[in-house]
């Protein structure tokens, strides 16, 4: 049973751009060195995995309820883009998971669209 649902839309372009001039200060804000570690080395792709896991963390903070509050950090949500593409939850955000009545398991969607990256997650009971 789905408890929860987030969809989000993130512009590759954009994440092209913040990585350009942050580097690897954004990855590191957005990820634990062992999720950051998956990540590809050439430019174009680790871009790309980057919108692919901003756009799945997003969605999760969202099935939540949570945004990025109470508690719940980028690095509580860990995504691995598959295939099959999932999310793991910890610390806080498992927590909340866990309040809304799920184990913490759910169904992730990452998808390419031209400059878009489509994320949608649902929690489930």
């Amino acid at each position: 049973m789905v408890i929860g649902l987030g969809v989000d839309l993130i512009e590759r372009d954009r994440v092209r751009a913040a990585l350009q001039r942050w580097g690897e200060k954004l990855v590191a804000r957005l990820m634990d060195p062992p999720e950051a570690a998956g990540l590809p080395a050439p430019e174009a792709a680790r871009a790309d995995a980057v919108a692919l896991a901003i756009a799945g963390k997003e969605a999760v903070s969202k099935a939540l309820g949570t945004g990025w509050t109470r508690g719940v950090r980028w690095r509580d949500v860990v995504v691995e883009p598959g295939p099959p593409p999932r999310a793991t939850l910890l610390g806080p955000a498992l927590a909340r998971a866990r309040t809304l009545g799920s184990p913490g398991s759910g169904v992730l969607h990452l998808e390419l669209r031209g400059n878009l990256v489509l994320g949608e997650f649902r929690l489930l009971s």
